[in-house]
C-alpha cells in the first residue's frame, strides 16, 4: 500500500497535477505486487523548495512509502518513470529531483480494520 507525496516548488495547473498523480499512480506497477488501486499519490505545487540556491529553478522532492522493501531495481525503475513525468509535466530537470523511499510495515488501508 504505497503512499506517494511529490512536493514541487513550481505552480501547476489542475490538468498538470491531475496528469502528474496518474503517472505517479500507473507506473507504481513497476514495482512488484504493487498497484494503481491502492496506492494514495499526494501531489503538492507551489512548495517553498530551495536546491542549492534561493534563485527559483524548479525542484521537486518524492516521499515514496510502501509497506516492505522492494527490489532496489524496481524503485530505480519508478524513480525513472516519476522523473521523466516531472521533467515532462512541470520542466523540472532530474539533477534537480530528490527521491526518497522508505518501508513502513504497519502501512494499512481503513478498509483493513473494518474486516
Amino acid at each position: 500500500m504505497p503512499y506517494v507525496q511529490v512536493r514541487v516548488s513550481s505552480s501547476l495547473t489542475k490538468d498538470q497535477i491531475r496528469t502528474l498523480a496518474e503517472e505517479t499512480l500507473n507506473s507504481i506497477a513497476l514495482i512488484p505486487g504493487k498497484t494503481a488501486s491502492v496506492t494514495m499519490a499526494e501531489i503538492i505545487p507551489d512548495c517553498n523548495l530551495y536546491f542549492g540556491s534561493v534563485d527559483g529553478t524548479p525542484c521537486a522532492i518524492v516521499d515514496v512509502a510502501a509497506n516492505n522493501s522492494p527490489d532496489p531495481e524496481a524503485l530505480k525503475a519508478y524513480s525513472k518513470c516519476l522523473c521523466k513525468a516531472l521533467g515532462e509535466i512541470a520542466g523540472i530537470e532530474r539533477s534537480r529531483i530528490y527521491i526518497k523511499h522508505h518501508a513502513n510495515p504497519e502501512w494499512h488501508t481503513g478498509k483493513m480494520f473494518l474486516e
